[in-house]
């Protein structure tokens, strides 16, 4: 074997452990195509460069047949890579969504490194007490109404608090806002919306509506079911007609 057909093999394994890490966040922790507005494609574009920079060109220039000490080379190229996708995969893992939170009026995409231990573990539902392996879950949060209580979210967020999106304390079951959200959504008929987007969410377009869906990686749109408050589906933001 020459040194191109060593770093093809190299290539096309490490494209396979890429390509499964990938479907894998794709299809577990981003539902709801919530990858618009959590810069993923960006995330895993940055994992692939490293790992192949430091395993497919390695071995391309370290690779000579019958070359004393080949053995031990390989292994260290092998050692880096792992190193690299290591810290890819915890980059992924540490960045991936928790919570997605409805408010009154738009949809929030919480991912796990926004939220404070202390605050997760003083959330109403033993169920949010613990950042989710598979998923976001779904939740709701408002503003109270009494103003001493509304004072104080606001101090803690202009000290550096994290807001009540991303403060599992005040979390809320989503059903409790669903209606809210539904009455708030705009007629998914008055933006451009592509009909994969429209088909993928098992609805026509007169049963949606949309809200805003934002986080601090993007901000696009949440088609959601008129009827129920639902999420369905995060698209591209697309001006109003």
């Amino acid at each position: 074997m020459n040194r191109w057909k060593a770093s093809a093999s190299h290539f096309g394994l490490s494209l396979l452990v890429i390509g499964g890490i990938a479907i894998t966040a794709f299809l577990l922790w981003y539902p709801y195509a919530l990858y618009r507005v959590a810069s993923l494609d960006r995330i895993l574009l940055v994992m692939l460069g490293i790992d192949l920079t430091a395993g497919p060109l390695l071995t391309l220039i370290l690779y000579r047949p019958g070359k004393r000490g080949l053995k031990f080379d390989l292994a260290v190229v092998a050692i880096a890579q792992l190193a690299f996708l290591a810290y890819g995969l915890h980059t992924l893992w540490s960045s991936r969504p928790v919570f997605l939170v409805g408010t009154p009026e738009t949809f929030t995409v919480v991912f796990a490194n926004e939220i404070d231990d202390q605050d997760l573990a003083r959330a109403a539902d033993p169920k949010w007490r613990k950042l989710s392996w598979a998923g976001p879950i779904l939740v709701a949060t408002r503003m109270p109404e009494a103003a001493d209580e509304r004072r104080k979210i606001i101090e803690e967020f202009m000290a550096g608090g994290a807001g009540i999106e991303r403060s599992p304390k005040y979390y809320m079951r989503y059903e409790q806002m669903a209606s809210e959200l539904a009455k708030a959504a705009k007629p998914a008929k008055a933006i451009d919306i592509d009909d994969h987007d429209i088909n993928r969410t098992g609805k026509v377009a007169s049963d949606l509506g949309w809200l805003p869906v934002i986080s601090r990686r993007g901000e696009a749109v949440m088609l959601m079911d008129k009827a129920t408050g639902r999420p369905l589906r995060v698209v591209a933001e697309r001006a109003e007609r």
